[in-house]
């Protein structure tokens, strides 16, 4: 009887195994393409929440730097009025004095159109690429109007 029994016992471990084995191949099958399904599923949404966010940022920047141009264009265009003021009253007579003062009012109304230029021709980059340029023309733009200030002073001392 000890013979049987093992002899039973052996197929119904098989059985046993064999079953165990289907069904996890079962359950792991039928789970597999839905898990791929939903986990596809959640990857394109970020995809598209990504995207959103990226277009945002995108019009941010662009928002951004249009307040920033228009800004400068208006300080750029009040260094012009200040300059053409500076003209008008370059009343020295002395002929050396005139020349000095008209070349360096030259020089200042170039600068400004350089400005102006490098604002109107920059094309949107990267963020830290617009950083830089925002730090380089605004040192720029500070600079020139001092030397307008520092002109327009000594101008009012004469």
């Amino acid at each position: 009887m000890n013979l049987n029994t093992n002899k039973m016992k052996t197929p119904i471990v098989k059985i046993a195994a064999l079953t165990v084995f289907i069904g996890s191949m079962l359950v792991n099958c039928n789970n597999s393409p839905k898990a791929k399904e939903d986990q596809l599923s959640e990857a394109k949404e970020e995809v598209i929440d990504a995207k959103a966010d990226l277009a945002e940022s995108e019009r941010d920047s662009i928002h951004d730097f249009n307040i920033y141009k228009e800004s400068m264009e208006k300080k750029l265009a009040e260094n012009e009025k200040v300059i053409a003021d500076l003209k008008s009253k370059n009343t020295s007579t002395d002929k050396k004095v005139h020349d000095l003062y008209v070349k360096e009012l030259a020089s200042l109304e170039m600068k400004n159109a350089e400005c102006k230029s490098k604002i109107m021709n920059y094309k949107q980059g990267t963020e830290q690429k617009w950083e830089l340029f925002k730090v380089d023309f605004n040192k720029g733009v500070d600079e020139l109007g001092q030397s307008i200030s520092e002109m327009a002073q000594r101008n009012m001392k004469k």
